[in-house]
């Protein structure tokens, strides 16, 4: 790109003068998140302000068939010249496979926390290939009105948990709105209660070689994840993603367990809610929440616009992307200093001050089968009470002790 021009274009711009056309490098940008096409419009139309020779087009893939649908892309050496990743075992299948320019010593990424540039580097070379976007966290989401049409308060704890089900199911509300259908989404709910029940340090020693998922801690959480089901929509097993959220801002169900993507969604919904961490396992203990880095942005190595799709990435690893990210998506951005205008990203922050690992997406998802592949099997079958939580965390051991 030539600055000097671009910078003789803006400036006659703000001048009112007569603005040459300027042949423009159109870049394709592919993306998983259909929820946020007006949002990351907006925000490219910020950088195409100050870049007129650049064009960015956004296209967002159903999220289930993005990593097909881009890999597949990828290997029959076309595909788009920026690429929305995800991120740690999924960016790995990419980066790995070169499809990816790295970024080291071409994009400044001082700004963000080592640990979450530890979620877009590639291990077996140590490079960097995607610019950390946001981070997500797990919630419990309630419906005010709800709540409050019914008495109730906001559970603290596994037991006030359980009391607050009960007395919603009594009513004739379904209390929980997830189903199993889509297994990523009984994982995630997972993430919520699971941590609370295995604790803080599950993580490191697991991940560490110290212990297993047959630990004695994992077992617990797992029966306490099986506790959930007679809260659950009837026919869970069938209630795929779609129809949970349907549940939730219909008010045929009072509670949601899920990601902190979804409060833009809830938002246009028009949805009075509210947002917790998961139950404590027992009164006066923190409340643990499970985050992880949820993605990155990365170049096409085969990209033959690859200066102009360096100089867009670039952009997304400034403060300014990353202030838009939480103005306009609700996101937590991963870059460093932004100050989020929204309270409820505010009081995510807050929750994030007792955090752990989502823990099979952040360190078990490298190899085959995935953690998440056993774990999100292994729970579909804990629900309908045809596994044991014994047998899914040996099941889970067993899988990961042999993934390859």
């Amino acid at each position: 790109m030539n600055k000097h021009l671009t910078r003789a274009v803006v400036t006659a711009a703000v001048l009112g003068l007569a603005v040459p056309a300027l042949a423009q490098t159109e870049l394709s940008f592919w993306s998983w998140r259909q929820e946020d096409v007006k949002a990351y419009n907006e925000m490219i139309a910020e950088f195409e302000k100050t870049h007129p020779d650049i064009k960015v087009t956004y296209t967002a893939h159903e999220a289930k068939a993005y990593n097909t649908i881009l890999t597949t892309a990828l290997a029959g050496g076309s595909g788009p010249d920026i690429i929305h990743t995800r991120a740690y075992g999924s960016l790995e299948n990419v980066s790995g496979a070169g499809y990816l320019e790295p970024l080291n010593d071409q994009v400044d990424l001082s700004n963000f926390p080592a640990d979450l540039v530890r979620g877009t580097t590639l291990r077996a070379d140590g490079k960097v290939y995607a610019v950390p976007f946001a981070t997500q966290t797990v919630l419990v989401y309630y419906n005010k009105d709800i709540f409050e049409q019914q008495g109730l308060t906001p559970p603290a704890t596994w037991d006030e948990f359980m009391d607050v089900a009960e007395k919603l199911k009594a009513a004739g509300i379904t209390p929980l709105a997830n189903g199993t259908a889509d297994g990523w989404t009984i994982e995630v709910a997972s993430g919520a209660i699971m941590p609370n029940f295995y604790g803080p340090d599950f993580f490191g020693e697991v991940t560490s070689g110290k212990t297993t998922f047959a630990d004695p801690r994992y077992v617990d959480a797992l029966e306490h994840m099986a506790q959930l089901a007679p809260y659950m929509p009837q026919g869970f097993e069938g209630v795929d993603y779609a129809t949970m959220k349907a549940l939730f801002t219909s008010g045929a169900a009072a509670m949601f367990i899920g990601g902190s993507w979804e409060i833009p969604g809830w938002r246009d919904a028009g949805l009075n809610f509210g947002f917790m961490a998961g139950p404590a396992a027992e009164p006066g203990k923190d409340r643990l929440v499970a985050t992880w880095l949820d993605g990155g942005y990365g170049v096409n190595a085969a990209s033959p616009n690859k200066e102009a799709a360096l100089e867009f990435i670039r952009f997304t690893a400034t403060k300014e992307w990353g202030q838009m990210l939480a103005d306009k998506l609700a996101n937590v951005p991963a870059v460093k200093g932004v100050v989020p205008k929204d309270p409820a990203l505010a009081e995510i922050i807050k929750l994030q001050e007792h955090q752990t690992p989502y823990i099979m997406l952040v360190a078990f998802r490298f190899k085959k089968p995935t953690g998440s592949q056993l774990l999100q099997d292994g729970l579909q079958k804990l629900m309908t009470g045809a596994m044991s939580a014994e047998d899914v965390a040996k099941a889970v051991a067993d899988g990961i002790a042999s993934a390859k």
